[in-house]
């Protein structure tokens, strides 16, 4: 059975948040059925760093952007993959923002 309610598992991103961006004060965590986004909020820059996953139809596509140049785009159609990943870009982005 897929899994296509991101807010099923809202209690999960929160840790995830907590966990890797406990030390980072300008970070936000914003859940909804279909989408959750970690971004930086310090308003120093105008497209400010982030990850996200998001549920298009069967697909799940986490984006990843490092506020200045990088990019990445994950598409997949298992939900347990796109998790791994959406955490896996979400430790890169936590040791990124932590430089600055």
């Amino acid at each position: 059975m897929t899994k296509t309610n991101i807010n099923k598992d809202k209690i999960k991103f929160s840790n995830l948040h907590k966990s890797f961006f406990s030390e980072l004060k300008d970070t936000s965590c914003d859940i909804s059925d279909s989408n959750v986004i970690i971004y930086d909020n310090s308003k120093k820059n105008s497209d400010p760093a982030c990850v996200e996953l998001r549920v298009k139809g069967q697909l799940y596509e986490v984006y990843y952007w490092d506020g200045y140049s990088l990019a990445d785009k994950f598409t997949i159609e298992n939900y347990e993959i796109a998790l791994l990943q959406f955490k896996k870009f979400s430790k890169k982005l936590a040791r990124i923002l932590s430089k600055y």
